[in-house]
């Protein structure tokens, strides 16, 4: 009796290594799309979403702009890797969270007209009467003219989710194109006048990617003419460094923009700090993608920036300058070499077109789950939405780059 329970157990036993084999087998060649690398970024981003979960509604609930600010780079890594992984699941998650935000929003009125805006609304330099926040409002808004993008160019989306996608496309053109650009700005954009602002300012970059989504999402050609503008006035802006770019290089003032916080140098390179420039590497990525201007080899010139530039050229503990040349001079509060080296929100996407960079941002992903210690490290692990964007960009580039072979 003994021998053939000992044998029922092992017939068990084997059965039950047996299934355990075939699920590790089909999470991964299904979930991981047999690639170790893949089922890594796809891990880490299913944990993040889930652990970050509670505070992402709290934050959609807020109301405020200076909150979605924040906000858009955790939107941008779940709509990355929806794209990237074709998740249902992933899309509606950032959909319910777009749907709260915009719920929140206010009918602004102004000249007779009214807008939806978020608060805080506050009296300002150019104007007497409480205004929407221009800064904040262009950046939360950047996600949701990109979810309306995504929608439109999948066939089986489009299908299912086409009237929230006009919602966005209603919601952003309005408060953004209507309010901002036309009613405000009268058509012109202040940022590209080199007199009034000598150096590249970072609205610039997120109005173009507003324009270059809502022209993805419709086709419209009005919206194609702003971000084409924006991205010509980068364009010019643009110098070979190396294999790479640089912009407004010795152009940006020793010691300026401290940005009023407490113990900041500001720049102390004179060119572009790293972190800000995220939104440059992003804009020039979705124009080539949305066919507007960029070529694919100033892609593979941006790419060369990261490569030969940015990264310390370790794989370990991979870590990025804190400046567009190379230089780890302080910048703000951030005084350690590397600690304003994040690339998750922008850099991150070129690895759609550079298996190199690819390769970097993966490594850096490993060496943070891995618990390495770098300040590039740091930043790039407890900044905003910082694992959670650039495990969903990972995810997106995975996909561009078996299209782009």
């Amino acid at each position: 009796m003994a021998v053939k329970s000992r044998k029922r157990t092992g017939v068990a036993l084997l059965a039950l290594l047996t299934v355990a084999g075939s699920t590790v087998a089909a999470v991964f060649f299904i979930y991981g799309r047999s690639s170790v690398s893949f089922l890594i970024c796809r891990s880490a981003f299913d944990y993040y979403l889930m652990s970050g979960s509670k505070e992402l509604d709290e934050e959609a609930r807020s109301g405020l702009s200076s909150t979605y600010y924040f906000t858009s780079y955790y939107l941008n890594g779940i709509l990355s890797a929806a794209e990237g992984t074709g998740s249902e699941g992933a899309l509606r998650r950032a959909l319910r969270i777009i749907d709260t935000m915009i719920a929140t929003s206010e009918r602004f009125q102004d000249r007779g007209r009214v807008y939806p805006a978020w608060k805080p609304f506050s009296i300002t330099a150019d104007s007497s009467i409480p205004r929407p926040n221009l800064h904040y409002s262009f950046q939360a808004t950047v996600p949701i003219a990109r979810a309306a993008a995504i929608i439109m160019r999948s066939p089986d989306w489009r299908v299912k989710y086409r009237a929230t996608a006009d919602r966005y496309i209603q919601f952003v053109d309005q408060s953004i194109i209507q309010y901002w650009y036309h009613a405000e700005m009268h058509d012109e954009i202040p940022w590209l006048d080199a007199d009034r602002f000598p150096f590249w300012n970072d609205n610039a970059s997120n109005l173009g990617l507003v324009a270059g989504f809502l022209y993805q999402a419709t086709g419209n050609e009005s919206y194609r003419t702003i971000a084409d503008t924006v991205g010509k006035a980068l364009k010019v802006k643009l110098v070979p460094h190396g294999k790479g770019w640089i912009w407004d290089d010795g152009t940006i003032p020793i010691g300026s923009d401290t940005d009023n916080i407490p113990g900041s140098v500001g720049n102390q390179a004179g060119v572009p700090d790293t972190s800000h420039a995220n939104r440059e590497a992003f804009l020039m990525t979705s124009l080539y993608e949305a066919g507007i201007l960029f070529s694919r080899a100033d892609l593979d010139r941006m790419a060369h920036t990261v490569t030969e530039t940015l990264w310390n050229q370790s794989t370990d503990s991979p870590a990025f300058s804190n400046y567009l040349n190379g230089s780890n001079a302080p910048y703000r509060v951030y005084k350690r070499p590397g600690l304003n080296g994040s690339v998750y929100h922008g850099w991150v996407l070129l690895g759609g077109y550079s298996p190199t960079v690819q390769t970097i941002m993966v490594d850096e992903l490993e060496a943070i789950l891995k618990g390495r210690k770098n300040p590039s490290l740091e930043r790039n692990a407890t900044s905003y939405g910082g694992m959670l964007g650039l495990s969903g960009h990972l995810l997106r580039n995975f996909t561009c780059s078996s299209l782009n072979r």
